[in-house]
Parts: C-alpha cells; sequence; structure tokens
C-alpha cells in the first residue's frame, strides 16, 4: 500500500517544474518586452531631437523602429505621422491617421494631426472640422491647456484666410477659456482685431492694460483698436503710453495725429473746417484712384473730383457742400478698392480708416 506515495511526489514535481518553467517564460518574456520598450524610448527621444533640428527623413526612421518595437504605444504612431508630414509623406501620414482614428475618434492629439494634415493639402473647411474634435476630444494630461492651444491655432489659421466671422467665434470663447494666461489673451486682442472686432479688441486691452500697466505693447494695441473705432484723440493718447512704455509705435502716433486733423465729424468743427477737411479728404480719394486706374468706370468720378475742387466757394462753405464732397471721396474710394488690387500710395491708410469712419 505504499506504492501511491512515489506517484503523488511525481506528480508534484510535474507541477512544480511547469509551474518554474511557466514562470521563466513569463519572466525571460517581460524582461524582452521591458528591454523592447527601453530600446523604443530611446528611438523615440532620438527622433525627437532629429525632428526639432530639422532632419525629419531622420526622425522618420527612428519613429518607424519605436513604433515596431512597442505597438502598444500609439503615441509613437502618432509621432511618426508626424514625422511623415515633415518629411511631405503625406500619403502614409494619412494612413496612419485614419487607422488611430477609426480606433479611437475621440483622440485629441490624432485629430489635431488630421487637422494640420488637412490644412497641408488646403483643405480648410475639414481642418476646421479636425480642429473642433480636437478641441473637444480626449487629452490625457492637461486638457484645458491643450484645447486653448488648438483653438489659438485654428484661430490663427481662420486669421490667416481672412474668415472673419469664423475667426470671431473662436475667440468669444478663447478669452474665457484663457483668462487667467496674459500671453494667450495677448494674442486674443490682437486677433479681434483682425476680426474687424476692433470694440472687443479696445476691451480686451484695457483689460491687459489694468493687468499689466507696464507692457508698451497693450497701449499700442490699444491706440489700434481706437484708431479703427474712429477715437482718433484716443489713439493718440494710448500710442503716446506705448512710447512712454518702450514701444517703437512713432509713425503710429503721427498716423493718429494726421487722423485726428483729417477727421471731418467732429460736432466742434466749424462749417468752413468741416468743408476744408472734406476738400482734403476727396483730393486724397482722387489722387489714390488715379494712381492706379484708367478704366471707363474712373474717368467721370476723376472729372467729377476734378470739378469739384477747381468751383469756388461763394460766400460761407456750408455743411451740405461738405458733405457732397466727402459722398464723391466714398464712391471714388469704392471704386479704388475694387479697381485696385494692390494699394499703393502712402495715403491708403489714412484713406482706409477715414472712410471706414464715414460708413459707420
Amino acid at each position: 500500500m505504499t506504492f501511491p506515495r512515489p506517484r503523488i511526489g511525481l506528480s508534484a514535481v510535474i507541477v512544480i517544474t511547469a509551474v518554474a518553467l511557466w514562470s521563466a517564460d513569463i519572466f525571460l518574456a517581460r524582461t524582452e518586452n521591458i528591454e523592447m520598450q527601453t530600446e523604443a524610448r530611446h528611438d523615440a527621444e532620438a527622433a525627437r531631437r532629429a525632428l526639432a533640428q530639422g532632419r525629419a527623413e531622420d526622425a522618420v526612421s527612428l519613429f518607424r523602429k519605436a513604433h515596431a518595437l512597442d505597438r502598444e504605444n500609439s503615441g509613437y504612431a502618432l509621432e511618426l505621422a508626424q514625422a511623415l508630414m515633415a518629411a511631405g509623406k503625406l500619403s502614409e501620414a494619412q494612413s496612419i491617421l485614419s487607422d488611430n482614428l477609426e480606433n479611437s475618434p475621440n483622440d485629441g492629439q490624432a485629430n489635431l494631426l488630421e487637422a494640420r494634415l488637412m490644412v497641408r493639402q488646403g483643405k480648410i473647411d475639414q481642418a476646421s472640422a479636425y480642429y473642433h474634435r480636437a478641441i473637444y476630444g480626449i487629452w490625457p494630461e492637461n486638457p484645458v491647456r491643450h484645447r486653448v492651444e488648438v483653438r489659438l491655432e485654428l484661430a490663427n489659421l481662420l486669421a490667416s484666410h481672412h474668415a472673419s466671422q469664423e475667426l470671431l467665434a473662436e475667440l468669444l470663447p478663447l478669452e474665457t477659456e484663457a483668462q487667467n494666461d496674459l500671453s494667450v489673451r495677448k494674442q486674443v486682442a490682437r486677433l479681434y482685431l483682425v476680426a474687424d472686432a476692433p470694440d472687443r479688441a479696445d476691451a480686451a486691452y484695457r483689460a491687459l492694460i489694468r493687468d499689466d500697466s507696464d507692457d508698451g505693447d497693450n497701449d499700442a494695441g490699444l491706440g489700434e483698436a481706437a484708431l479703427a473705432l474712429g477715437n482718433y484723440r484716443a489713439a493718440q493718447v494710448a500710442f503716446q503710453n506705448a512710447i512712454h512704455h518702450g514701444a517703437q509705435v512713432q509713425n503710429r502716433l503721427d498716423l493718429a495725429a494726421q487722423m485726428a486733423d483729417l477727421d471731418p465729424t467732429p460736432r466742434r468743427l466749424s462749417a468752413m473746417e468741416k468743408f476744408t477737411r472734406s476738400a482734403r479728404i476727396l483730393l486724397l480719394a482722387r489722387d489714390a484712384l488715379a494712381s492706379c486706374a484708367s478704366s471707363d468706370r474712373a474717368k467721370p468720378l476723376l472729372e467729377d473730383a476734378d470739378a469739384a475742387l477747381g468751383q469756388k466757394i461763394r460766400g460761407d462753405a456750408t455743411n451740405e457742400t461738405a458733405e457732397k464732397f466727402l459722398a464723391l471721396a466714398q464712391d471714388i474710394w469704392q471704386l479704388r478698392v475694387d479697381t485696385c488690387a494692390v494699394p499703393s500710395t502712402p495715403n491708403d491708410e489714412p484713406l482706409r480708416l477715414i472712410m471706414a469712419k464715414l460708413s459707420q
């Protein structure tokens, strides 16, 4: 009856041996996996350095290796796509991003890279959609900071394409999201001007000056907003403050002074002064059109301007005469804008500013 005991001992030995072998395999596999992950990490770090140095092809090779060694790290795939884009290999980058977005459609980084790829391909509308997916997508670390950065990137894209309404729609939430970030707020204030929202730029710059009164760029920005709003005296004060704080804006101060002396709208002006200023504006508009246009449409307007400017005023100048001069100047300026694609005379900016104010 003693024979079964050796069998039990043998079974135990077999089990122990199997467990030991299995443990050894697990240990070796884990060791190998750690080594591969370490090697992948080193390759990825080298790839990032290469990309930062402008060596896109080297970065592609190193990220390929890192991605092959550690398939579970989706970040390497996205960095490979980014390197491929830098190397001009857009089709391959598109393939990688499509796979990633199919598996993780809400991945913030993947959507951001897809947006940038769309920009590279000139597909601005599609890019905007992917930027929004990135803004509202998943960011494992610092989601608020990433969303602000992505929205700001989108805002700059829209600004470069003169999409004023779309730009303004991005700036409104961005201003709220970045209320504690002075750097972003300064960019938002500047972009309000690009978005043809000088009133919002004015408010944004005033808030910046309250929080950072020594930055002359804020005063200069306030001056630009005041110019766009037609508040030329306020612009002069703002540019003077900017110069006091070290900003190099003497030319903008000179422009503000010129505009204050040209503006025909202040109620304090006498009828003669308003007429004199209106005549100056008409002459500037006439010269601006004559410098670039010789079409049949331009000729009668130029003749009307010459006739108006050449007439002798009998008695006191009237407000009605001044208004006629201004109306003719506006017609001439509109044709100048329609006819001449690239403004070329030094008088274009003062005219643009004064015409914008007269059209309000």
